[in-house]
């Protein structure tokens, strides 16, 4: 049975009545929790460490920050997703091999020189060059190495790209759509 990291926006869908996005997935953690009353290991809904870390940048950085909406928000978050998920040693693995990947596909040709020494490698092209957000891999990462399913709305589709030759699956789910949950991958 796998269990589900929900990244940043999707917990803010779920949280947010006014989200238009809202209904789609609350109804689709209804049916993911209705799907896994028979079942004698239940699917775990989780955050990453990366997410929290996402969502606190977020209030510190507001432009009229409201300090009891955030608490009210982060009282859901802690609640609803009580274990977070730390970065493991499998999730460094499968994050070095998914940037490596991005950065063979994707980086600049000046960036990919023969030879060149390790030190030279250690920030050789951003995210920006790759053309990925950093967290979104670390979560992917992450949601591979323990065989998750992310539940994202962002396209990632440089990281599915280089992702799919992999000995470990990225699965995700889009549940800003209905009815679009699943336990059964």
């Amino acid at each position: 049975m796998r269990d589900f990291l929900l990244d940043t926006q999707t917990i803010k869908y779920w949280y947010d009545v006014a989200c238009p996005q809202h209904a789609a997935v609350t109804g689709n953690i209804a049916a993911i929790r209705k799907q896994a009353v028979s079942l004698e290991v239940k699917p775990r809904l989780r955050v990453s460490v990366v997410t929290l870390g996402e969502i606190e940048f977020g209030h510190r950085v507001a432009l009229a920050p409201n300090p009891a909406a955030q608490a009210a928000y982060m009282k859901f978050v802690r609640e609803e997703l009580p274990a977070s998920w730390e970065v493991s040693e499998d999730a460094v693995a499968a994050y070095g091999e998914l940037r490596a990947r991005l950065f063979n596909k994707y980086a600049p040709g000046d960036k990919r020189k023969p030879k060149m020494l390790p030190e030279q490698l250690v920030n050789p092209a951003t995210a920006k060059e790759l053309g990925i957000q950093e967290n979104d891999l670390w979560i992917a990462a992450q949601a591979m190495a323990h065989e998750m399913v992310l539940v994202t709305n962002d396209r990632m589709s440089r990281i599915r790209e280089v992702a799919a030759g992999m000995h470990m699956a990225l699965l995700i789910q889009n549940w800003t759509m209905s009815n679009s949950a699943s336990i059964s991958q």
